[in-house]
């Protein structure tokens, strides 16, 4: 019996004073870390997939290979705000992940982002291909399954500053 995933992962954060610039905007370069961090407790919380534990067993492990992000509107210090993601695309040894800020009271989006990452074997230095075991995973949770769709962030964006707001 196949376990049921959800495609589209979700946790809050709450928007710390340290991680916010002079004027108590939360720092651009400390959005990916907030990112970065929601999806990994996401992943061992709801796929039980802890890629520490994983890099230790196989020696293998993903490193970012690019970021793409879009600020659509402000968050300050001690806000809480929802972070969700989900796995948009994979490939044997690739994978992009969407971030979405969301502010929980409206559900606008406050900014979007796209990661790459690339699989790679940490012994040897070199990209690697995904287990039999992983793929089988990303192709139930993948939104937009297997292979790299021909598509730009700057259109994605575009669509998500469209997308409906709650009136509080």
């Amino acid at each position: 019996m196949k376990k049921e995933f959800a495609k589209v992962l979700e946790s809050k954060a709450l928007v710390r004073f340290e991680d916010c610039d002079p004027f108590g905007h939360l720092n651009n370069g400390r959005y990916i870390d907030y990112y970065l961090n929601a999806r990994e407790d996401q992943l061992r919380d709801n796929y039980d997939l802890d890629i520490y534990a994983l890099g230790k067993t196989t020696g293998k492990a993903w490193v970012v290979a690019s970021n793409q992000l879009a600020y659509l509107r402000e968050v300050k210090f001690m806000e809480t705000v929802t972070i969700r993601t989900c796995l948009r695309w994979y490939s044997s040894s690739d994978l992009m992940m969407e971030g979405q800020m969301v502010d929980p009271k409206t559900g606008a989006i406050i900014s979007v982002i796209w990661t790459r990452f690339t699989y790679v074997d940490i012994r040897k230095g070199q990209k690697a291909e995904h287990s039999e075991e992983l793929t089988n995973l990303f192709s139930i949770v993948a939104i937009l399954g297997e292979g790299k769709p021909a598509e730009y962030f700057e259109d994605r964006v575009k669509e998500l500053r469209m997308a409906p707001v709650l009136q509080p």
